[in-house]
């Protein structure tokens, strides 16, 4: 994945690198825990307004036949999932009252990770 953004979302780039590299839902949960809120929050400042136009310009393409640039997009995408949960339900970057770190389960408990 090293094409940039799709040319309508190059505004976005400096954000990709935060979530493009990140393959599962743990990563991006743990990417979460790690970067401050102000981070976090500027991410979802720029990105949630341009949703709708993201998945606008996803659903043209197939899910397994994702090209480079929308590849990269999708991530950056689904890293919106994580800042929303922080900037909308915890008003912080990590799960407060968790232990630090801890992985996600699931209809289960979470668990420290170290």
């Amino acid at each position: 994945m090293s094409a940039s953004l799709p040319a309508a979302f190059a505004d976005l780039e400096p954000f990709a690198h935060l979530w493009i590299g990140l393959e599962t839902m743990e990563s991006r949960y743990r990417a979460r825990q790690d970067m401050s809120f102000d981070a976090l929050k500027q991410f979802y400042d720029v990105i949630a307004p341009r949703l709708a136009d993201i998945m606008t310009h996803l659903d043209a393409f197939g899910s397994d036949t994702l090209p480079s640039a929308e590849a990269r997009l999708y991530r950056v995408a689904l890293g919106l999932v994580e800042a929303a949960q922080a900037v909308e339900f915890f008003t912080a970057a990590r799960l407060p009252g968790a232990p630090y770190p801890h992985d996600v389960a699931v209809g289960g408990q979470a668990a420290r990770s170290d």
